[in-house]
């Protein structure tokens, strides 16, 4: 998503639609199906129309955007008490693999589901959206850093828990 100056909410609200797919695979990657899914973005969309004015700059849109979507999965996610990543494949991901492929899969994302809520984030904003280290740093609001060493954790929790089973 290009950054972009907005001029009034209206431009706010066609960017949102213009990059919809990118929104709900972020909340999907959160909420694990469809339904949650639309239902965080779509109250996204409530918040952005209603706080909008409140951006000083209008080119960090697209980060805070993505900063309230994600809050806004996290409190879903704490009042269902859910904390564990889908077994299927995510949206426009699914294709027909082999079974040990698709074994191989299920081990490691068991193992990411093993994982504290500070890692699982990571995994999915780095490998499952393939956001770079800068931006998952302004969405998480966290040092740059500090991602990157929480990623290499993760990722040697996750070598451990394979390891071991």
């Amino acid at each position: 998503m290009n950054a972009q100056p907005f001029s009034n909410p209206n431009d706010y609200l066609t960017y949102v639609c213009d990059n919809r797919n990118s929104y709900y695979r972020l909340a999907w990657s959160f909420m694990h199906n469809e339904a949650d899914a639309m239902d965080a973005v779509s109250q996204m969309t409530v918040i952005i129309i209603e706080k909008c004015y409140t951006l000083r700059e209008s080119n960090a849109f697209p980060v805070w955007s993505k900063k309230v979507l994600i809050n806004i999965c996290r409190s879903k996610l704490k009042q269902k008490n859910h904390h564990e990543l889908p077994l299927d494949p995510l949206p426009e991901q699914a294709n027909g693999e082999s079974s040990a492929g698709s074994e191989d899969k299920l081990l490691i994302r068991a193992a990411i589901a093993n994982l504290s809520e500070q890692y699982k984030e990571i995994i999915i904003l780095r490998y499952y959206l393939c956001y770079e280290y800068r931006e998952i740093a302004e969405i998480l609001n966290i040092p740059e850093g500090t991602v990157k060493s929480r990623l290499h954790r993760a990722i040697d929790r996750l070598k451990q828990e394979v390891k071991g089973e």
